[in-house]
């Protein structure tokens, strides 16, 4: 099969077809990407920083071609009341109120959540609240035009990040511990919460699809986790009793905004852990998409996944960053991903990739084996390839 391009790619894996090769991606924090730029011996883009105490970033577009990444991501600026985040400061506080502190890790430093400021509200408090304001101008500044110019003049395909997450913001929010009280003392107030964020968050895709929809491949929505490695976070039933109605209606909400905007394209959602008991909801509420599908948790066995969901679910993720990647041989590496090529590629409905944003415990040879797995064993047919 003669080469196609990224864009080419993700479409056809994405539609349960076999492309060229199986598509990458490869998110960074700021630390992994600068460690591997200088180990391909360039000097990291001084321009190239975050924007939020996550540390992810957005590598040149050079950089990217040169791993070989399929992918894009763009997604909403900051607010225009937001204070502007620098890389080491000591504390930082966000446009929702939640204080970040920074901490020394054994790979560099992160920040941590450190005040949670619905920790102590009541019912009746959530109508007062400061709520971010999807509306704010500052949001979409010149977003359509990047998008626009990275359509024509590049061959990614595009992923357009737009809103907040539900459970997992609602946890920054509340606090976690509190949060999980609630859901058996105060089931209420979680509903409250739950419904303002879902509110939020479909405002905050109709203002990213409006603005760049037509150019998008896929609309990814926000990260929330509610797996653990050993299974769902919260019980199936709490689940789709408490939590399931909200994601149900912003997933709906989602896929109708699509079929205004931009029909071809796909929604994922990310998601980590052990989360096999809510897949068959995922897939009801129409997903078409899931991440990161978490290797080595209690029952995310990837050859399982794809015989029971590959035909109403397209996979991305699949590469361990806990242990493979930030301390496992190039061999084990090499190993790791081409068994998840094996488990979850045949048809197609499968891109390959870290199951989060690389931190600087990476190694950049791993990284780079990674890659050559994707080049030299990702191709279609799959012949010569393990199980």
């Amino acid at each position: 099969m003669s080469e196609m391009t990224s864009r080419q790619r993700v479409i056809m894996a994405l539609n349960h077809t076999e492309p060229d090769r199986v598509p990458f991606d490869c998110t960074f924090t700021i630390g992994a990407y600068q460690r591997l730029s200088r180990h391909l011996g360039q000097t990291p883009d001084p321009d190239v920083l975050p924007s939020s105490p996550s540390l992810n970033v957005t590598p040149p577009i050079e950089f990217l071609k040169q791993l070989g990444v399929d992918l894009y991501y763009v997604g909403l600026g900051k607010p225009s009341n937001a204070a502007a985040f620098e890389v080491g400061t000591p504390a930082y506080t966000d446009e929702w109120g939640i204080h970040y502190k920074l901490i020394e890790t054994g790979s560099g430093f992160d920040y941590v959540a450190v005040h949670n400021p619905l920790a102590e509200a009541r019912l009746q408090d959530l109508e007062d609240f400061p709520w971010p304001d999807p509306d704010d101008p500052a949001l979409t500044d010149s977003l359509a035009e990047k998008v626009r110019r990275l359509a024509q003049e590049t061959d990614f395909a595009l992923v357009g990040k737009f809103n907040s997450a539900l459970f997992e913001h609602a946890s920054m929010l509340r606090g976690m511990e509190r949060l999980y009280i609630d859901l058996v003392e105060n089931p209420e107030f979680v509903e409250a919460l739950l419904d303002k964020l879902a509110d939020l968050a479909i405002r905050q895709i109709k203002r990213g699809l409006e603005t760049c929809g037509p150019h998008l491949q896929i609309l990814r929505l926000a990260g929330d986790d509610l797996g653990s490695q050993n299974g769902p976070l919260i019980s199936p039933r709490m689940f789709r009793r408490l939590v399931k109605p909200y994601f149900a209606r912003l997933y709906g909400e989602a896929k109708r905004l699509l079929e205004i905007y931009n029909p071809s394209a796909k929604m994922k959602a990310h998601t980590d852990g052990d989360v096999y008991p809510i897949i068959p909801d995922y897939i009801e509420m129409g997903l078409d998409v899931l991440n990161p599908v978490q290797p080595f948790v209690a029952e995310m066995d990837h050859a399982r996944l794809k015989q029971e969901f590959g035909a109403q679910l397209s996979f991305h993720g699949g590469i361990d960053i806990q242990h493979t990647l930030p301390y496992g041989t190039q061999e084990e590496v090499r190993s790791h991903a081409r068994h998840a090529i094996a488990s979850l590629a045949p048809g197609g409905g499968y891109i390959l990739a870290p199951t989060h944003y690389l931190l600087p415990d990476v190694p950049p040879e791993n990284i780079l084996t990674l890659r050559d797995v994707v080049m030299e064993s990702g191709r279609y047919p799959l012949h010569n390839i393990i199980e």
